[in-house]
This record gives C-alpha cells, structure tokens and sequence, in this order.
C-alpha cells in the first residue's frame, strides 16, 4: 500500500471531526461537558497496542463509503462515571454501554459520512470487555502495517476515559489514501518506525549502563498529527530534559523528557554526594544535559546507518516545564513550514521503581519524504554507532 501524506492529513482532519461529534453526542446522552484531547493516526504496532489495562466498551463494524471496525471503550472509572449517569434509565449496565457506544459511534462515523458525501452504515453495537490487547486482537487487523484512527476524549471534573479506535480494512484505506505527489510506501513507513524502536532500546541502555537504574522500553509508536496538536500528545505535567535539534540528511527535533522524581533519580546516580534541589541547578543541569545528549546520539544514529548518511545534533537546550509547553516552543518552529508532523515517540520504564522517561522525534517533513525515497525497505538500524551497539 502507497500512503499520500496530502490525503492522510485530510483524513486526520475528518478524524478529529468525528472525535468532536462523538464528544458533543456523549455530552449530550449523559450531560457531561466533554472535550478530545487527542486524535492521530497511527500505524500500528504490536508492542504498543499491548495494554493490559482493564476495559469495557463496544465493537460496532461500518460500510459504505469505508468499511472497517471500531472499539469504543471506558476505563474501570469511567464506565462506572456513565452507569451513574444512565444505569436508572436503561435499567442494565451492558445496556447502558451499548447505547453509549452507539451514540458516540454513531457521530464518529457521522463525521466520516459528511466528508465522503455517501452513507456508511453501522452494526448493532456489540458489548466487550478485557484488556487493551484482547480488544485490539479481537478486532483482526494486521498490527504491523495497518492504519489506526485513534481519540481520546476525557470529562471537564469526572473520571471519564474513553478512548475510540478506528480499523478502516485495507482496501478502504488504499482507495483513501492512493493518488496525489507524495506517497509513501506503507513498508517504508514501517522501516522507520522500527528504526525508531531500535535507538529507544539503545536509548534506553544508554540509561541503564550510565546511571545504573535498569530501564526497558515500554511503549513505541509511529503517529501523523497536525503540528498544532502535537503538544496534546504529552500528559499535563512537570518534566525535566532537553530538546535538540538534528540536521543533515534528515532534520527536526529530540525531545528527552522525565518526570521530576525520575530526573532527580538520574542525577543523584551521575552526580555523587549531591542534594537534588527544586530547579536542577549547576552540575544537577549539566547531568541532565549530558545524558539527553547521549541518548539523542544513541536514538538518531540509527536513523544516520539506515540512510547512510550523517545526522548531526546541536548542543542539548535544558528545559524544566510543562509538557506541553516544552513541546509548543518546538511546534512553533516546526508549525512555519509544515502543517502535519510525523510523531515518534517512545516510553521508557524500570522494573523495580517509578520511573518515567519519554522520547519524541519529530523530523521535518519534506526532508523525510527526501529521506524516505531513498530508503531501503528492507534495512535495519542493528549496527554498530558512534553511541554504541545497537
């Protein structure tokens, strides 16, 4: 399949339209002020999509204009939030959430409806329940190469998580996406999210070998977002790290990001005999800079053998902010010149503490789809770097 990245923008847009019915209609079955917080598309990934966070929700499949699978689901507390709400009315809880999800479906699909200009039609929703990877691999889509729609929508003082996937079936998605200038071979796009997974693992041994704390990779993900929506894709909170700009063959930014307590962890293990203070002063700075320095090297040098080109880095800039302001500085630079971004981003975690540590790449878009035309879909980022062995 061949991905034109002028029509999955548009596709992003009508996704975040739908989100935004779905929200007003679940505002207005069960009368709480809703909002999205997010909606991208991704390209799926096994190892993402492995949740083992309790869910319940419903499975509705549609066509018409586009065919495919969708899964609404509610957290433990958010489900119990909208039986509150509807339980009285409807009489039973599986009731309650299937009239739930085919409200909110229902606008979803809506949203998709108006922008093809055709009816797509949907099945009786159908209540599940399980973990986030029993859903997902009930749904029967190829998590290696397959597009998803995905939102989250959350409530203005309730505990309300809801999150929407979308599995458009692969011929739908190559009718939607073929044509136009720029289009980019699904396994290309596949080859660079591996790559990314490969420099988050040696990130993420970067971390381990300097600092001593054991460290893993959690999470990573490939995901096309409008610029402007990127800084929604990280949690509201405190972070300390760097940002760093790469440029070359390929050019964007790195962001390194911990929460306070794990940054404070990481300095107390680089800089010995030293109290952690409230605003990472003098050496506690230069620690962090250091670290986001060396990680940086190890995640984009992969990036530099599978292009067999040189990427280089720019000094680390320390940041200690909210997460989302830390990312609208770099969204501000990126936002002249492109209106969709390519987002790589990566969770790091340890086995035997609290520890957070996230990892976004997001390059320019016009020399990616450079880079991408001369990349071979079959290489790898398993070699040797300048930060170490990957």
């Amino acid at each position: 399949m061949n991905v034109d990245v002028e029509s999955l923008g548009s596709f992003s847009r009508t996704a975040q339209s739908g989100a935004e019915r779905a929200a007003e209609n679940l505002t207005g079955l069960t009368g709480i002020e809703t909002a999205v917080d997010v909606t991208e598309v991704s390209l799926a990934s096994a190892d993402e999509l492995d949740g083992d966070d309790e869910r319940v929700g419903v499975a509705i499949d549609f066509e018409g204009g586009i065919d495919g699978t969708t899964l609404l689901t509610f957290s433990a507390d958010g489900v119990e939030t909208i039986l509150d709400t509807l339980v009285p009315d409807i009489g039973t809880e599986e009731g309650a959430v299937e009239e739930v999800g085919n409200v909110v479906t229902g606008g979803f699909i809506g949203g998709w409806a108006d922008h093809l200009e055709t009816i797509i039609d949907i099945s009786p929703p159908e209540y599940v329940e399980g973990t986030t990877a029993e859903l997902l691999d009930d749904a029967e889509f190829d998590r290696d190469r397959a597009f998803v729609f995905r939102s989250r929508v959350s409530a203005v003082g309730e505990e309300l998580d809801v999150q929407f996937h979308m599995f458009p079936d692969d011929d739908s998605m190559q009718e939607m996406l073929a044509g136009g200038d720029e289009q980019i071979p699904i396994e290309k796009l596949a080859t660079l999210r591996r790559m990314a997974e490969t420099g988050a693992r040696t990130a993420s041994g970067t971390v381990s070998a300097m600092t001593g704390i054991d460290t893993g990779v959690d999470i990573t993900q490939l995901s096309f977002v409008p610029v402007e929506d990127v800084p929604a894709e990280l949690r509201d909170q405190k972070y300390v790290g760097v940002v760093l700009q790469f440029e070359g063959a390929l050019g964007g930014y790195v962001l390194i990001l911990f929460d306070e307590a794990s940054a404070r962890d990481v300095v107390g293990a680089l800089v010995s005999d030293t109290e952690v203070g409230a605003t990472f002063d003098g050496e506690q700075r230069s620690a962090m800079e250091e670290i986001g320095n060396v990680m940086t090297s190890s995640f984009i040098d992969g990036w530099a053998n599978v292009l067999d080109a040189t990427i280089d880095i720019s000094p680390p800039q320390f940041v200690h902010d909210m997460g989302r302001a830390v990312a609208q500085s770099v969204v501000a630079r990126l936002g002249q010149r492109q209106a969709f971004a390519f987002l790589f981003d990566a969770t790091l975690r340890a086995d035997d503490r609290e520890f957070d540590c996230e990892i976004y790449a997001l390059p320019d878009e016009s020399e990616l789809h450079a880079a991408l035309a001369e990349l071979d879909p079959d290489a790898t980022a398993e070699r040797t770097t300048r930060a170490g062995s990957l």
